[in-house]
C-alpha cells in the first residue's frame, strides 16, 4: 500500500512538473531553434500564464515579444514588451524592443519616449545606437519626401500578406506576387509564422472578365467570357500545382522576354535538401514546362529571392552562405553553359552586417535590395546601388514615401520607366502591394488640428484652404483631428479652422521659391471658448498700468485672433498677486484691463467687442496640470490662495504670486454684428461715426437743398448714415434729430441724386434749408432769385 502511495506521489510530481512554466519555456525553446517562431510563442504564453516569479514572468514575456518580432507582428510584440517591462520597469533590452516595435507601428511619441527611458537605463548606448537619431530622419524625410507619389493597390491585396509583385518580363499587363492567403487546395500551415503556406498568383490586366453563373440545385456551375468597356485587373489566382507545392514559394522574376520564370522554394528534393532554393521554369503560351533546380550551392545551404539582369547571363540572390559579412548578404553568379559559375558577394556597400534582401536589378544597371541596416527609418528599408564612374557601387536610401517607419522591400520597376510596384507592411503591420510613379515637384500640407490645453483631436473641424491664385479647398479633419492637402508650386495657402465651440485657427504655407518636394507639417491648436483663455508676456511696472513694449506683441497677436474670429465679444479680465491691499489691487487692475482694451481699440478692433473688468486678487488662479509638471510644489487643482501661498517658502512664493498676476480674456459672445458706431465709440470724437464724416447743417451758409435721409432721437445714432462719407445734423425739435446729405444748389439737381439714394433701399427725399431752418421750395426759389 506504501509502495502504491509512492508510486502515486511520484506521478502527480512528474504531472505537476509536465505542466510547470518551465516545461512550456523548454518546449518553446525547443522550437525556437528550429525556427518555428508561432509556435514557440505559444509555448511561452502558456508559460507567462503558469508563472508566479515576476523577474521570470518578465524574461517570458521578453522571448515571446522576440517571437512575434521575427514573424512580423509588431503589434502583438509592443504588447509583450510591455508585460516584460511591467514585471521588471529596468529591462532594457524589453524598453529598447518596444521603440523599435512601436516605431514599425508608427507610434512615434511612444517610440520617441521608450528610446529615450533605454538611453537613461543605458547612457553609454547613445554611441552605438541610432534608435533616438532614427526619429530625426522620420521627421526630416517626411518634411522633405522623395519625387514618387505612392498609392495601395487594393486589386491585389488580402486580408493575408501580400508581397513581392513582378511583372512579366515587358509585360506590364501580366503581375505576378507572392501571398499566403488562403487557398480551398493549400491548408497546411507554416510553424515559423503560424500563417498558410505562401504561393504565387497571378493578375492580367484586360477587358475580358471571366464570370461565374450560379449554381442552382442539380445544375454544375460554369463560366464565360465577357468583354467590358473598361480594362481592370483579374481577381488573382494561382499559377497551378506545376510550381506551388506544399511548401513556401514566392520571391520571383522572370528573364526580360517573359518566358523563364526563376522563383523560390522551400519544397523537399532529397534528404539533404536544406531551407530554400532557387527553381527555373520555361512558359509558353501560357503554360508551364519541368521546373528545374538552379544549382547554385551545395544542397545544405539555402538561397532565395532571384533577379536575372537584362541580358539573362547575371543571377543576382541572397544567401546567408559562408563568406558573407553577417546575416543575409546578395551574391551573383554568371551563367556558363546550362549552369551558374560560383557564387560572388557582392562585398560592401551593398552588404552589411544585418539583413539584405529581395535584390532587383533594372535594365539600366542600377541594383535594389532591402537592408535593416543602420541609418534607415525602421525595418527594412528599400535602397539604391549604382556604380560610380571609379567603378564601385555607391548605396542610397531610397527615403520617404518609398520607405516608411514599418518594413518596405522587394521594389520592382517597370522596363525602362520611373514606375512599377513595391511592398510594405505600413498599414497593420500586414504586407501589402503598393505602385509607386515618380512624379514632379511635389507639396502638401498635412497635419492635425488638437485642443490648444488637452491636446486632444478636434475632430470634424472644418478648414477652408485659399490660394493666392483664388482657389479654395475645403476638407473636414477625421476622426483623429487629421488633414491633408496638396499644394501646387510658387503660391501662398492660407488656411482658416473652424469648430463649434472653439476660436478660429489659422495657419499660412507657402511654395514659392521652393525648388524641393516639401511636406508642410503642422499642428494646428484651437482654444476652447468655455473657459479663459490666458494672454502671455503682458508687463507693466510695479504699481503702473501702462504697456509696457514687450507686451504688445502678444497684444498683437489677439488683434489676429480678434479680426480671425470677427463674430466674438469679450471680456479682459485683469488678476493681481495679494500684494497690497484689496482695494489698491483692483482700481489698479481695472486701469490695467482697460489700457489692454485701449491697445486692441487703437488697433482697428470695434469698440463693443471689448469689455475692461479688473478683477484685482479675487480670483486666484487654479493650478493646471501643466503648471503642475513645471513646478513640483505645486499640486494638481491647487487654489493659489493668500492662506495656501503664506506656507511656501520666499522662491515659491514669488513663483506663485507671479502665476496669480496674470491677464486673460473670456468669449462672451459669438453672435456680434457691428453697430452703425462700433467703429468709434460715442463720445470719442462727435465728428466722426466709423467711415462718415458729421458736420452742422446749421453752420452752411445761404439758401442750398439737402437730401434728408432721416429724423432720429437724440440718443439713437442711425446705422444709415455710414452708407455715406459725409452727412449733415441739424435738431428737428428737443428730442429728435435730422440726418441729410449732400449740399445743391438746384432742386433739380438734388432730385436726381434723391433718386439714386431711393433706389439703394434708402428712404431719402430734398429739403430746402436757409439759416440753419427748413423752408418750402417756393421760398427757396423767391430767395434764389
Amino acid at each position: 500500500m506504501k509502495i502504491l502511495s509512492f508510486a502515486g506521489l511520484l506521478c502527480i510530481i512528474g504531472l505537476l512538473i509536465s505542466c510547470s512554466s518551465q516545461s512550456y519555456v523548454n518546449r518553446g525553446n525547443k522550437m525556437l531553434k528550429s525556427g518555428r517562431y508561432f509556435h514557440a510563442q505559444e509555448m511561452y504564453e502558456k508559460a507567462y500564464k503558469k508563472e508566479k516569479d515576476r523577474e521570470r514572468k518578465a524574461e517570458i514575456a521578453f522571448m515571446n515579444a522576440n517571437c512575434f518580432d521575427e514573424i512580423n507582428r509588431p503589434r502583438k510584440a509592443s504588447s509583450w514588451y510591455r508585460k516584460a517591462i511591467m514585471n521588471r520597469d529596468t529591462f532594457v533590452d524589453a524598453v529598447k524592443g518596444l521603440g523599435y516595435a512601436e516605431l514599425k507601428n508608427y507610434r512615434l511619441e511612444e517610440a520617441e519616449e521608450n528610446f529615450w527611458e533605454y538611453l537613461d537605463l543605458k547612457p553609454e548606448a547613445e554611441q552605438t545606437d541610432d534608435a533616438a537619431k532614427i526619429l530625426k530622419r522620420v521627421s526630416y524625410w517626411e518634411e522633405f519626401p522623395g519625387r514618387y507619389k505612392v498609392e495601395v493597390l487594393k486589386e491585389f491585396n488580402s486580408a493575408s500578406s501580400d508581397f513581392a509583385p513582378i511583372y512579366m518580363g515587358q509585360d506590364t499587363n501580366v503581375i505576378f506576387f507572392t501571398s499566403n492567403r488562403k487557398l480551398k487546395d493549400k491548408v497546411k500551415k507554416d510553424g515559423v509564422t503560424g500563417e498558410y503556406f505562401t504561393n504565387l498568383l497571378e493578375s492580367h490586366y484586360s477587358n475580358e472578365v471571366v464570370r461565374k453563373s450560379r449554381k442552382k440545385k442539380g445544375r454544375k456551375a460554369t463560366t464565360r467570357t465577357v468583354i467590358t468597356d473598361t480594362y481592370q485587373w483579374s481577381k488573382p489566382s494561382t499559377i497551378g500545382d506545376t510550381i506551388n507545392s506544399d511548401w513556401n514559394e514566392g520571391a520571383a522574376c522572370f528573364n526580360s522576354s517573359g518566358d523563364i520564370f526563376y522563383f523560390t522554394s522551400s519544397r523537399k528534393i532529397n534528404k539533404d535538401n536544406q531551407g530554400t532554393k532557387i527553381f527555373a521554369v520555361q512558359r509558353q503560351n501560357g503554360e508551364w514546362g519541368r521546373v528545374a533546380l538552379q544549382e547554385l550551392v551545395p544542397d545544405s545551404l539555402s538561397v532565395a529571392h532571384p533577379s536575372i539582369s537584362a541580358d539573362g547571363t547575371i543571377l543576382y540572390f541572397v544567401s546567408d552562405m559562408p563568406g558573407g559579412y553577417g546575416g543575409n548578404d546578395i551574391w551573383m553568379s554568371k551563367k556558363s553553359g546550362s549552369g551558374w559559375t560560383e557564387p560572388q558577394n557582392l562585398g560592401k556597400p551593398i552588404n552589411s552586417e544585418e539583413d539584405e534582401l529581395f535584390p532587383h536589378i533594372r535594365d539600366n544597371g542600377k541594383l535594389y535590395f532591402a537592408s535593416d541596416r543602420k541609418g534607415g527609418i525602421g525595418g527594412l528599408d528599400i535602397y539604391m546601388a549604382q556604380r560610380a564612374e571609379s567603378g564601385l557601387w555607391e548605396v542610397e536610401n531610397m527615403k520617404y514615401p518609398i520607405n516608411s517607419t514599418a518594413d518596405d522591400f522587394a521594389i520592382h520597376f517597370q522596363p525602362n520607366k520611373e514606375k512599377g510596384m513595391f511592398s510594405s507592411s505600413r498599414k497593420k503591420g500586414n504586407d501589402n502591394i503598393y505602385r509607386f510613379d515618380y512624379v514632379p515637384l511635389q507639396f502638401a500640407f498635412i497635419g492635425q488640428v488638437v485642443d490648444s490645453e488637452s491636446k486632444a483631436p478636434v475632430e470634424r473641424a472644418s478648414i477652408n484652404l485659399v490660394s493666392s491664385d483664388g482657389e479654395q479647398l475645403d476638407v473636414k479633419t477625421d476622426d483623429k483631428g487629421n488633414f491633408r492637402f496638396e499644394l501646387k508650386p510658387d503660391l501662398e495657402y492660407i488656411a482658416m479652422v473652424s469648430k463649434d465651440g472653439y476660436l478660429n485657427g489659422k495657419e499660412q504655407v507657402s511654395t514659392v521659391g521652393i525648388q524641393v518636394s516639401r511636406n508642410f507639417k503642422s499642428m494646428i491648436g484651437l482654444k476652447a471658448i468655455e473657459k479663459p483663455i490666458e494672454l502671455p508676456n503682458i508687463f507693466y511696472d510695479f504699481g503702473k498700468w501702462s504697456l509696457r513694449e514687450e507686451s504688445k506683441e502678444a497684444l498683437d497677436a489677439l488683434v489676429e485672433t480678434l479680426n480671425d474670429n470677427p463674430k466674438i465679444t469679450i471680456e479682459l479680465g485683469s488678476h493681481t498677486d495679494f500684494v497690497g491691499s484689496e482695494s489698491t489691487n483692483k482700481d489698479l487692475s481695472q486701469k490695467r484691463a482697460q489700457s489692454v482694451v485701449d491697445y486692441l481699440i487703437e488697433n482697428g478692433i470695434y469698440w463693443d467687442r471689448l469689455v475692461a473688468h479688473g478683477y484685482g486678487e479675487s480670483q486666484p488662479r487654479v493650478v493646471s496640470k501643466e503648471i503642475a509638471d513645471e513646478y513640483d510644489f505645486l499640486l494638481e487643482e491647487t487654489v493659489l490662495t493668500e492662506k495656501n501661498i503664506w506656507q511656501f517658502t520666499s522662491k515659491q512664493k514669488e513663483i506663485a504670486n507671479q502665476l496669480n498676476r496674470r491677464t486673460e480674456f473670456k468669449v462672451l459672445s459669438t453672435d456680434y454684428v457691428p453697430g452703425p458706431n462700433s467703429k468709434v465709440k460715442p463720445g470719442s470724437d462727435p465728428n466722426q461715426i466709423g467711415n462718415t464724416q458729421i458736420k452742422d447743417l446749421n453752420k452752411v451758409k445761404g439758401v442750398f437743398y439737402t437730401i434728408q435721409i432721416g429724423a432720429f432721437g437724440k440718443k439713437t445714432v442711425p446705422g444709415v448714415i455710414q452708407n455715406f462719407k459725409v452727412v449733415f445734423k441739424a435738431p428737428v425739435n428737443q428730442s429728435a434729430v435730422r440726418y441729410t446729405t449732400g449740399i445743391y444748389d438746384s432742386y433739380k439737381e438734388a432730385k436726381l441724386e434723391s433718386q439714386k439714394i431711393n433706389k439703394k433701399g434708402i428712404k431719402a427725399f430734398v429739403i430746402a434749408y436757409y439759416k440753419g431752418k427748413k423752408i418750402t421750395f417756393a421760398e427757396a426759389k423767391k430767395l434764389k432769385e
